[in-house]
């Protein structure tokens, strides 16, 4: 079995969490607190299991291999990664029903 692989986050991706958070604390700042240890659980699942989310279908070359793994307990927030050699390489974090390979691509 390969290794545990390591995540990186990109910019677009910390600013996302950042913002999403940001919109939960508003309202409720415990909510916001277990948004952000969904999100490192997450992403430290993917870690371990590069396969655990989902093929986004796209017709873009430049957003192919690109997965999406919905973030525990916050079901309408999805992680949007590119499985890379050693890396869990997270492109976005965004809310459901937005253009998934679209989003994930203003970051490449």
């Amino acid at each position: 079995m390969p290794g545990r692989k390591v995540p990186h986050r990109r910019r677009l991706a910390m600013d996302d969490i950042a913002g999403h958070s940001s919109d939960i604390a508003e309202s409720n700042l415990d909510s916001a607190l277990r948004f952000l240890d969904a999100i490192e659980a997450t992403v430290d699942m993917l870690c371990q299991f590069p396969e655990a989310g989902g093929a986004v279908p796209t017709t873009r070359p430049e957003a192919e291999g690109l997965r999406a793994k919905l973030v525990n307990g916050f079901g309408n927030y999805v992680v949007l990664y590119f499985v890379t050699a050693e890396t869990i390489d997270i492109a976005r974090v965004i809310r459901g029903g937005q253009e998934i390979d679209q989003i994930a691509l203003q970051s490449r």
